[in-house]
């Protein structure tokens, strides 16, 4: 496998969990946007944070325990923000 497939397939994972988190968990998003971009601010810097750690743990390890909850937790945090986006143009109740 390739290093382009292997990164394809760990953001799909990752937007896969976001997704099923949201949708089992509904009660995790934010109801206030403040907080929500509080959330949005705190994954960029786990995503700032994430290569550094993952280049000095096991390779994988750092990659499956540090980079893919990064990851989807920055995507968790997109969802709630678009849904907020949705709310406040009258798109969603």
């Amino acid at each position: 496998m390739s290093n382009g497939m292997f990164v394809a397939g760990l953001a799909l994972g990752a937007a896969l969990l976001a997704a099923w988190v949201h949708v089992r968990f509904p009660a995790l998003a934010p109801e206030r946007l403040g907080r929500a971009v509080v959330h949005a601010g705190t994954a960029f810097v786990f995503l700032q944070l994430a290569p550094g750690i993952s280049d000095s743990a096991g390779r994988y390890a750092g990659i499956f325990v540090v980079v893919l909850p990064a990851l989807t937790y920055a995507l968790l945090t997109a969802i709630w923000m678009i849904q907020h986006a949705q709310t406040a143009l009258g798109l969603q109740r």
